[in-house]
């Protein structure tokens, strides 16, 4: 079969052709899982995010995918998203906290994939500044579906 590599080469280089036919390009980012604890996380894409880290351009709004498998049945998910600057968390308020309300088909069921997708807003009012996105997955018990970081620079 093919090597692990050759088949995300593969991969990459359908997405990018995706990309050329006019799709919705969303990036797979680089991200750090933070303790996932009752799923696991498969990738995570932001969109639209050229460059990496992502530069989030004031009074934009972008997308956050990702899939992940859950270890768990929970019937609910709840997302809590934290901006880290200087090693401190500030909590960051995004239009729906509700994972069954994005994307995600609840219950969830242990063993299956999910593909959570919600909106990461950037007010005009935030400065200008590189800082780490904590976003978490809670499930029933509140425990992380999933918890991933990622760097991005407000511009």
């Amino acid at each position: 079969g093919l090597s692990k590599k050759a088949k995300m080469d593969a991969r990459t280089g359908f997405i990018v052709l995706l990309c050329f036919i006019g799709f919705s390009c969303a990036e797979t980012v680089k991200y750090v899982d933070c303790g996932s604890v009752s799923g696991k996380v498969a990738t995570v894409e932001i969109n639209p995010c050229p460059t990496q880290p992502c530069q989030l351009h004031r009074g934009g709004s972008y997308s956050v995918n990702v899939t992940f498998g859950s270890d768990v049945a929970s019937q609910t998910s709840t997302a809590v998203v934290h901006g880290v600057i200087a090693g401190v968390p500030i909590p960051y308020n995004i239009p729906v906290v509700d994972g069954c309300k994005s994307g995600i088909q609840c219950p969830i069921q242990t063993g299956k994939a999910y593909h959570y997708v919600a909106t990461l807003p950037v007010k005009d009012s935030y400065p200008t500044i590189k800082l780490v996105v904590e976003w978490e997955l809670r499930d029933d018990n509140s425990k992380d579906l999933f918890c991933i970081k990622f760097p991005v620079e407000i511009v």
